[in-house]
């Protein structure tokens, strides 16, 4: 009996210590955790300066620290924050960890607010990785989404949708960024350019209809421009639309050079763009509108959603 005793009373110390171990927070976060950008790349790259080859071991440890000590406070405006370090350390040791940039970019961006080490991390990924579809997009998600920069997100969304095995959804949010940036034109060229390219009817169909939108804005934006003009030079609105027909005709070459430069055009792609609409004054003579208004809601509608800042305001 007495042999068994010291058994049992060893295995009751053990859970006891399971127990009270589990109940205490062992591990803390740093009470200052975020870092300036400087100081978080100098922390990565002497991590893997004194790994001593053993990149895979540290790099495990990191993720399990980072999992364990992360918070969801918003950062300073200056700063990346603690999360980013880490995940800038765990991909300089394990370049190839994709789970890291994609996850971490994620994660950093939507809970922590942190939108400077979202874009160090999508840019990293994206030099590892460029031809890679989802680091781009997620790049240009970020320029999209955090920093509201949509010239710039159009460029990276429309690079992915080119590359293997991007989804054929992705071109059409490239467009319609293009749109929003005010660059109808440019958005134009991209459409004609990916129309050969989808082979799914329901893309084709998608993107024929927002050919006809842009086509349409871009002839709006034509007699728009030639409205402006004609109330500047005359120091009043015209009488009839008729009377800006030959400014309209001059700065119409633009898209006229569209149609000569992209050779050889497609029969369906030279039918889109020889489209021609037609517009009417508004009431006061101070505005385009289209003359058949049912136009309005199928190629009015080129934008894209801008989130409520009030909203995400009072959410952080």
């Amino acid at each position: 009996m007495k042999k068994l005793g010291i058994p049992i009373i060893g295995v009751g110390l053990c859970l006891w210590a399971k127990l009270y171990f589990q109940s205490k927070p062992l591990i803390h976060p740093p009470s200052s955790p975020d870092l300036k950008p400087l100081l978080a790349s100098y922390q990565s790259h002497s991590v893997e300066k004194y790994s001593f080859g053993f990149n895979a071991l540290i790099g495990a440890s990191i993720w399990i620290q980072l999992l364990q000590k992360s918070n969801y406070k918003p950062v300073s405006n200056d700063e990346v924050s603690w999360e980013f370090t880490q995940l800038d350390a765990i991909t300089t040791l394990d370049p190839n960890n994709n789970r890291a940039y994609d996850y971490g970019a994620i994660f950093i961006s939507v809970l922590r607010r942190d939108k400077i080490g979202g874009k160090i991390l999508l840019e990293k990924w994206v030099k590892k990785r460029p031809d890679y579809w989802r680091a781009w997009y997620l790049l240009g998600s970020h320029y999209f989404l955090e920093l509201k920069d949509y010239s710039a997100a159009a460029p990276l969304i429309l690079k992915a949708s080119s590359m293997a095995q991007a989804p054929a959804w992705i071109s059409s949010l490239g467009i319609r960024l293009l749109s929003e940036s005010g660059s109808y034109f440019q958005a134009l060229r991209k459409s004609l350019d990916l129309l050969p390219q989808l082979n799914s009817p329901e893309g084709r169909e998608r993107l024929v209809l927002r050919i006809r939108s842009l086509n349409y804005q871009i002839q709006k934006s034509y007699w728009t421009e030639a409205l402006n003009s004609y109330s500047r030079q005359k120091g009043a609105p015209p009488s009839s639309i008729s009377d800006l027909q030959d400014l309209v005709v001059s700065s119409s070459r633009e898209l006229s050079s569209l149609v000569d430069s992209q050779s050889p055009l497609e029969t369906m792609d030279r039918k889109l763009l020889a489209e021609k609409f037609t517009f009417r004054l508004s009431q006061d003579r101070k505005e385009i509108l289209p003359k058949d208004l049912s136009q309005i809601k199928s190629l009015e509608s080129v934008g894209i959603f801008i989130p409520d800042q009030s909203k995400e305001k009072s959410t952080q």
